[in-house]
């Protein structure tokens, strides 16, 4: 049994200096692997979450 998670973003909304991330995912995932897989390296995010299979977050791009 694996324990790879595996992100599948369904929908993608821009905003002004910033992206909102839904979608779903496989395996045993916690907030901070979101954080880890779809913040911006040096200008970070907000909002990530993650249950029942279905995750979000707001990344930031400026």
């Amino acid at each position: 049994m694996s324990d790879e998670i595996t992100f599948t973003v369904e929908r993608s909304e821009p905003g002004y200096n910033h992206v909102r991330l839904t979608g779903t995912y496989t395996g045993p995932a916690t907030v901070e692997e979101v954080k880890k897989r779809f913040y911006h390296e040096y200008f970070g995010g907000r909002e990530a979450w993650c249950r029942d299979g279905r995750f979000g977050c707001v990344y930031h791009i400026d």
